[in-house]
């Protein structure tokens, strides 16, 4: 059996777009007091607007989901076929890396996959607009231009406490290199 991820909220009021080496940022008025620690996946109402980039004490700022800096694990549904979402500094996203075989059609839905545990699984991305050279482009549903307040998602996965215990590292034998000299 395996336990569901543990995910808790920060709400936080954007107050202004961000200067520095990425195009596609915005300043929020939650930081490190509040809870806020870099990775966090950012949402609203809509879905994904990206992920914490940077963390000071009374603010923070999100990297968007459209810079050119951000990679996100996806699914392409109803497929299921998995890909890296990669913005480009437009307000239309590219699914890369997705299987040759993958059959898709304007309208299909993306959503995060969930792997490297950095993005809780399905949350909202966007929607399948148009297919060239094998690449697949994304309309997301968030309206980056109107973003008003944003929710943090701290996301973590607890294991079984079978798992815990099957996990841990074996003892060295007695055979290892770490054996100390006498």
């Amino acid at each position: 059996a395996q336990q569901d991820p543990i995910s808790t909220f920060i709400s936080a009021r954007v107050i202004g777009d961000a200067g520095g080496p990425f195009v596609r940022t915005v300043l929020l008025n939650a930081g490190s007091r509040d809870g806020v620690v870099k990775g966090q996946a950012a949402i609203n109402g809509d879905g994904l607007v990206g992920r914490v980039a940077e963390v000071g004490t009374k603010s923070s700022r999100i990297l968007l989901l459209t810079d050119l800096n951000s990679r996100v694990p996806a699914i392409l549904e109803p497929s299921r076929d998995r890909g890296i979402l990669e913005g480009n500094n437009s307000n239309i996203v590219r699914l890369s890396y997705l299987p040759a075989s993958v059959q898709m059609s304007p309208g299909d839905r993306v959503v995060t996959s969930g792997h490297g545990g950095v993005f809780p699984a399905e949350l909202p991305i966007g929607t399948l607009t148009s297919v060239i050279d094998g690449v697949a482009y994304i309309q997301p549903y968030v309206q980056f231009h109107r973003l008003d307040y944003v929710r943090l998602v701290r996301h973590s996965f607890t294991l079984p406490p079978d798992r815990e215990v099957a996990e841990k590292p074996a003892r060295p034998s007695s055979r290892s290199s770490l054996r100390p000299t006498q």
